[in-house]
């Protein structure tokens, strides 16, 4: 594969862009330099995302791609984010050109996708509105076209950030990485495939041959219980791969943010107590508003009952002793109830005593006997017309404390407004403790060690899972099968091949691990710096394993550690790694690299320079500032092998990059 175009639209800092990226064979490199800001990681990005597609779920990530000078001088409804490249590539012997363009669009708050893909004059096409059937089959042709040149999962191998390759080379994280790499990238995943099909296609005719239908029907459920362990195992061995590299990538910022975790004890602690602060004034001020409407809202309450209470205070004081007095003077009088009581007891009385036997109506009698006393103690009420609830009503007026409320909300107003001066101050310091303490974010602590207790769990539960298909491949083999009287070849054959792959996997995987061991010796002896010449020996541990160690031997038998190597030399080792994949496997991409110095020291840049960028690929891309790669004095080393330099300028004004066809202001000589 060899990248010949790219184009893009409105993307980023990019309002057009078309650029040339044809090689030769004698000049495969393209030199794009560039200062810091100045679009070279998003030239890079446009690469990617031009192959394998933006992920623009709604309007404002759409706002925060697209160019800002145009998205300020025109809008952006309507117009396009655009990203086309177009690349070459083998299918059976043949070079064929493929032009694939990606259209983004925003349209009535909705982000519009359109791909296109033409392939040799064939042109495939889908979007968001094309029907779903034809969607998947044409979405089906230009993923198979890209997995083809450059599947997704191999593309941080060859398209990378050179700063981060060191992260790589850590002793926990190389060897799945040469690992998996030989299964990927080399193209052993094929045989692993074709012998788990075999052993498939081998169980299904097996239960075919057995005696009964009872024991069929248990061979063959058998069967699918360990089928779905296999599944099962596969996703677990790949979460467990995530959280290795988890642990791999972040392992070194753990350590130091767990030893230096109780420093900043004190400054978050002054920042909960200002944050809480700057919480309960917002508490406090929306408790004021309340308040303050509450009190609008019942302003009679608050003013006019208070200044009523205190007018009629005299004349209620009045009403209430006149009525405690007539109450006082009516209060001997029994009602007629207990009158009753007593006029049923006086009868029974007399008739138990004197035989009495005239029937007494009690309750009569009762209410005659009081109507009688309320007559003979009738009291004047002047103020007969207030019942018990009137009188109870005035008397809570005058009697009620009643204070000011305007005199505490207004001294509440005061303090607010003094704590609202001092929170520009607050939130300028909590600001000032949020940078200091964001150089060390200590939640990854916690996310570390989550990572491994994961990890543990992920790791027993792969073992259990391995030893509970082991029992189910024992038990397969248990049962009894017919043996036809005459020969079946294509049983026989189809027995033999589960095994058959197997074998041959590991064969050429030992192969590949010699040549593998071979390539990077010389290439570390030739470009690894500070033990250039001195490496004696690379080792690589049993293939089959699934902890496949890598070591490197000083010539004079010590393992050099790669944990004691610093971070130029890690990055050394991972450029040589990817030279030798690159090699031997079966892709041929090209190979784009950004910072591509990252952390080298001068005479590593000077080795790398002249020994490794000119041969690394057909195809190699580096993006480069003037330091790492300068004009002066590096551009004299890399010329004769530069295809096209460029320089990437940012235009504040207009917020977009231009782009001269020169490096740094040097023309590359013909």
């Amino acid at each position: 594969m060899k990248i010949q175009r790219i184009k893009a639209e409105n993307y980023k800092t990019y309002r057009s862009l078309d650029l040339s990226l044809e090689v030769t064979d004698q000049q495969p490199i393209i030199l794009i330099g560039g200062a810091n800001g100045c679009g070279k990681t998003t030239l890079f990005d446009a690469i990617y995302h031009a192959l394998y597609g933006l992920e623009i779920r709604n309007a404002k990530e759409f706002d925060e791609l697209f160019n800002a000078g145009v998205k300020v001088a025109e809008g952006i409804e309507s117009k396009p984010i655009v990203l086309e490249i177009t690349f070459t590539g083998h299918v059976l012997q043949n070079e064929i050109q493929y032009l694939l363009r990606r259209t983004y669009t925003l349209f009535e708050g909705q982000v519009r996708e359109q791909v296109l893909l033409n392939m040799g004059g064939n042109t495939y096409m889908y979007g968001s509105a094309t029907p779903v059937r034809q969607r998947q089959e044409n979405e089906e042709v230009v993923n198979k076209i890209i997995a083809a040149n450059l599947p997704r999962e191999l593309s941080k191998y060859f398209l990378f950030d050179a700063m981060k390759t060191s992260e790589l080379v850590k002793e926990e994280q190389i060897s799945a990485l040469i690992m998996q790499n030989i299964n990927s990238v080399m193209g052993f995943n094929k045989y692993e495939q074709l012998r788990c099909a075999a052993a498939q296609l081998l169980g299904e005719r097996k239960a075919e041959r057995l005696r009964n239908e009872q024991e069929r029907m248990e061979y063959q459920n058998l069967l699918e219980d360990k089928r779905k362990k296999e599944r099962e195992l596969g996703i677990l061995s790949q979460k467990y791969k995530e959280t290795l590299e988890y642990a791999n990538d972040n392992k070194d910022a753990y350590e130091q943010l767990l030893e230096g975790k109780n420093a900043d004890d004190v400054t978050r602690d002054k920042m909960k107590q200002l944050e809480q602060s700057i919480q309960q004034y917002g508490r406090d001020e929306k408790q004021y508003r309340a308040d303050a409407d509450n009190l609008t809202k019942d302003i009679e309450a608050q003013v006019i009952y208070p200044r009523l209470a205190e007018r009629i205070h005299h004349e209620v004081e009045i009403i209430i002793a006149d009525k405690q007095r007539i109450q006082n003077e009516t209060g001997n009088v029994l009602n007629a109830a207990q009158v009753e009581r007593f006029v049923r007891a006086v009868a029974e009385i007399m008739a138990q005593k004197y035989d009495y036997t005239m029937p007494v109506d009690a309750s009569t009698m009762a209410n005659l006997i009081v109507e009688k006393a309320q007559q003979l103690q009738k009291v004047q009420d002047q103020y007969v017309y207030l019942n018990t609830i009137d009188v109870q009503v005035l008397e809570k007026l005058i009697h009620d404390a009643y204070v000011n409320p305007f005199i505490a909300l207004d001294e509440r107003r005061e303090r607010l407004n003094n704590e609202l001066r001092e929170l520009p101050r607050r939130r300028e310091q909590l600001q000032e403790y949020h940078k200091f303490i964001n150089q060390h974010d200590f939640s990854l602590i916690e996310n570390y060690q989550n990572n491994e207790r994961k990890s543990n769990e992920l790791k027993k539960q792969i073992a259990d899972l391995k030893d509970e298909i082991v029992k189910m491949e024992k038990r397969l083999k248990t049962f009894d099968y017919d043996v036809p009287q005459e020969p079946d070849p294509q049983f026989e054959m189809l027995e033999k091949l589960p095994q058959f792959f197997k074998s041959l996997s590991v064969q050429l995987l030992r192969q590949k691990k010699s040549n593998i061991e071979r390539k990077m010796k010389d290439l570390l002896n030739e470009n690894l710096v500070v033990y250039a010449g001195v490496i004696g020996r690379v080792e690589l541990s049993t293939i089959d394993s699934d902890d496949i160690t890598f070591k490197i031997f000083h010539l004079d038998g010590n393992e050099i550690h790669l944990s004691q190597l610093n971070a130029g030399a890690k990055q050394t080792v991972m450029q040589v790694l990817l030279k030798v994949l690159y090699d031997l496997g079966d892709y041929d991409p090209p190979v784009m690299i950004d910072t591509v110095m990252g952390v080298l020291d001068k005479q590593s840049r000077e080795t790398i320079m002249e020994h490794y960028f000119p041969q690394l690929a057909r195809q190699t891309i580096l993006l480069s500032t003037d330091t790492e790669i300068t004009a002066e004095h590096d551009l004299e080393k890399l010329s004769a092998f530069v295809a096209h330099a460029y320089t990437l300028h940012r235009d504040k004004h207009l917020q977009c990059t231009n782009i001269s066809e020169d490096y740094f202001g040097e023309t590359i000589k013909d």
